[in-house]
C-alpha cells in the first residue's frame, strides 16, 4: 500500500480555493520514546506550517517596490498534569516593520524608528538603476488584506485558518512571521510561517 500521493499542485485543496495561494508545505513530527520495558510512549506532533499567496491587490497607487511584516516570539512550555499539552505564552510585543510603498491594506500604529534603506549593485553595468526606500520600525501591526488578515492578536494566541481543512481537528497553529513584499511590476506577495502543535485530547 502506497504510503504517499503525488497530484497536481494546482488540484490541492487549498489552492482550488482561489485564494491566489502558490505554495503550502506542513512539516511535522510525533515524539515517541520507548520504555525499558519496551512500552512506546507517544508525545506531542509538532512542526510548522508555511503559506505563500498573491493578494490579489491593486497596485496602482504604488510607485515604488515595498516591503512590511511583523514577527511573534513564542516560550513552549509542557504540561503533563493528567493530559499531555503544549502551551505557547506570547513573548512580549511584536517586531514589525514597513519600507518602501505598502498597500493602503497595512498600517504600522507605533513608529519608533524611522530610517533610510537602500539597495545598489552595478552587476549589471553602472547604468543599472539603485533604489533607497524609507523604513519605519515599531510595533501594532496590522494587515487587512487576503487570504488572511493579521493584526497583534495573532501574537496573543492560536490562529484560526479556516481554509486549512487538511489539519487534524485538534491542530493548532500559532503564527511566527508574516511578511507581504512588492516588487514591480509583479503583483504583491504574502508569506505566513506558523507553529504547528496536534495536541492530545
Amino acid at each position: 500500500m502506497a504510503s504517499c500521493s503525488c497530484d497536481l499542485a494546482a488540484e490541492f485543496p487549498i489552492t482550488t480555493q482561489k485564494l491566489g495561494i502558490t505554495s503550502a508545505s506542513l512539516r511535522s513530527n510525533t515524539n515517541i520514546m520507548l520504555t525499558e520495558d519496551g512500552v512506546a510512549l507517544r508525545g506531542l506532533t509538532l512542526g510548522d506550517l508555511s503559506i505563500t499567496a498573491y493578494t490579489g491587490e491593486s497596485t496602482e497607487s504604488l510607485a515604488c517596490s515595498g516591503r512590511a511584516g511583523v514577527s511573534f516570539e513564542w516560550d513552549q512550555r509542557i504540561s503533563c498534569d493528567g493530559i499531555l499539552k503544549v502551551y505557547f505564552i506570547p513573548r512580549g510585543k511584536s517586531k514589525s516593520f514597513t519600507e518602501g510603498d505598502t498597500s493602503s491594506n497595512i498600517s504600522l500604529g507605533n513608529v519608533i524608528d524611522t530610517y533610510t534603506t537602500f539597495n545598489a549593485s552595478a552587476g549589471s553595468g553602472p547604468a543599472t538603476p539603485y533604489f533607497s526606500t524609507l523604513h519605519n520600525d515599531g510595533w501594532g501591526f496590522s494587515y487587512k488584506g487576503s487570504p488572511l488578515g493579521i493584526s497583534d492578536v495573532n501574537g496573543e494566541s492560536s490562529t484560526g485558518v479556516s481554509f486549512l481543512g487538511c489539519l487534524p481537528d485538534n491542530a493548532e497553529l500559532y503564527l511566527t512571521s508574516f511578511n507581504w513584499e512588492y516588487t514591480p511590476p509583479s503583483m504583491p506577495t504574502v508569506s505566513y510561517s506558523f507553529i504547528f502543535v496536534g495536541n492530545v485530547v
